[in-house]
């Protein structure tokens, strides 16, 4: 875990639009089960739910890249880690 934090946090991954968000095991069987549609409906609840950092035991890696032709970010998730 150690190492791929180490990369989404280097300047060529962020310079290609590599991001994480941390969640719990609620929201990440939602988001496994295709309750939760996009990036920014995981983000809405995450934030009404206001969890708190102990809960989030999931960590995922996204990528996000602008798709020209249809004029907006696709989000593609990368991997998924569980927390120590």
């Amino acid at each position: 875990m150690k190492y791929a934090q180490d990369f989404i946090q280097s300047s060529w991954a962020i310079e290609n639009g590599f991001k994480f968000i941390k969640i719990s095991k609620e929201l990440l069987n939602k988001l496994l089960k295709g309750e939760i549609k996009t990036l920014e409906e995981l983000k809405n609840i995450k934030f009404n739910e206001k969890q708190n950092e102990f809960s989030e035991k999931y960590t995922i890696f996204y990528i996000e890249i602008y798709d020209n032709e249809i004029d907006k970010y696709i989000t593609t998730i990368d991997s998924i880690f569980i927390n120590n």
